[in-house]
């Protein structure tokens, strides 16, 4: 309003009409605004709901180490069925790469008959090998009588021993006090089953591709996939058969178990 004149210089009414489209305009610059501000600044990863890219990342590295344990699972499960096969169900085949031991061979003592012609040289080179041939051999028979220090499983007396040539891959251990089970090193549980025989079998994985094998009459205490330390109690021989059957298997090869426990 002009003040000299008193002329109305702007003028308008309000009506619903107008605070209609007032209050409609203010809500699209509102909307607007807003949606500019999300898309442009990070506060779009404040909004419930939203996956930010951080997250993303999260999920994908998650989904991948969930694949990586369930391949190492299922991979778990055909090494631990593949080795109860071979111990529970005893049926082993002609042509295992388990069983192709080589005996090391015996060297005979060799007899030398030198005629008149040969020289004392040749004589005196030839038995030098010899003799170094024998060291060597004591040498080796002296390393391989080193004791791995594994834990007894059973303290008793060893009724039949380890022999290859009669498909015999472990000992017979008695003892007519004893009732206690326990683990030759630290390890895992493969499986806990029952021979054909109705006798209970144990088999634990060690380090170093070591496994153990136990068979008895009686009451388990661990499960299978159980975690298991050295010496711990894994089962409870029965009162009425006090013997246990022990088997040692050093990758993938049965060995002779008093090489590596002192019974």
């Amino acid at each position: 309003m002009n003040r000299n004149t008193f002329e109305e210089k702007f003028s308008t009414e309000i009506s619903p009409l107008t605070v209609f489209v007032f209050t409609t305009i203010s809500i699209l610059v509102l909307i607007i605004l807003t949606i500019a501000l999300i898309t442009v600044t990070p506060l779009k990863e404040y909004i419930p709901g939203y996956g930010s890219r951080q997250h993303e990342r999260k999920i994908i590295l998650l989904q991948s180490q969930v694949d990586s344990l369930q391949q190492s699972i299922t991979t778990y499960d055909v090494y631990r069925k593949n080795i109860q096969n071979l111990f529970v169900d005893e049926n082993f085949d002609a042509d295992t790469l388990a069983f192709h031991i080589k005996e090391p061979e015996k060297i005979k003592s060799s007899e030398f008959a030198f005629s008149k012609e040969d020289s004392m040289l040749m004589q005196i080179e030839l038995q030098s090998k010899v003799d170094k041939q024998k060291g060597n051999i004591k040498i080796a028979k002296s390393k391989s009588s080193i004791h791995t220090p594994f834990f007894v499983p059973y303290i008793g007396s060893i009724e039949s021993k380890f022999n290859l040539a009669d498909n015999q891959y472990g000992i017979t251990l008695t003892n007519n006090a004893g009732d206690k089970l326990h683990a030759i090193a630290s390890g895992s549980v493969l499986s806990i089953d029952k021979t054909t025989h109705f006798d209970d079998i144990i088999i634990l994985q060690h380090p170093n591709n070591t496994v153990s094998i136990y068979k008895y009459k009686g009451t388990p205490i661990v499960e299978t996939g159980d975690f298991i330390k050295e010496s711990q109690i894994i089962a409870k021989v029965s009162p009425t058969s006090k013997q246990v059957y022990f088997e040692l298997w050093i990758e993938g090869k049965p060995v002779n178990p008093e090489n590596y426990i002192l019974f």
